[in-house]
C-alpha cells in the first residue's frame, strides 16, 4: 500500500480508533522510501496536522495521571 492509500485510510477512521497508532507506523515507514509526507502542501498538508492534531488532543485526554 503507498502512502497516499494509507493516508486515505487514515483519514477514514475516527480519530479514536485503536488502528490510528499502527497506520501511523506504517505510514513513516513508508514514507521513507517514497517521500510522500515532506511533499504534502496547502489543504493536502493542513488536513494532515489537522488530523494529527485531532489524534494528539484525544491522546493527551487519556494520558494517565501520575505523581
Amino acid at each position: 500500500m503507498s502512502t497516499s492509500q494509507t493516508l486515505q485510510n487514515l483519514y477514514s477512521l475516527d480519530v479514536s480508533s485503536p488502528d490510528i497508532p499502527h497506520l501511523l507506523d506504517g505510514l513513516i515507514q513508508r514514507d521513507e522510501k517514497e517521500q510522500h509526507l515532506s511533499s504534502l502542501q496547502g489543504p493536502e498538508l493542513t488536513r494532515l496536522v489537522d488530523f494529527l492534531d485531532q489524534v494528539r488532543a484525544l491522546l493527551s485526554a487519556f494520558r494517565p495521571v501520575t505523581r
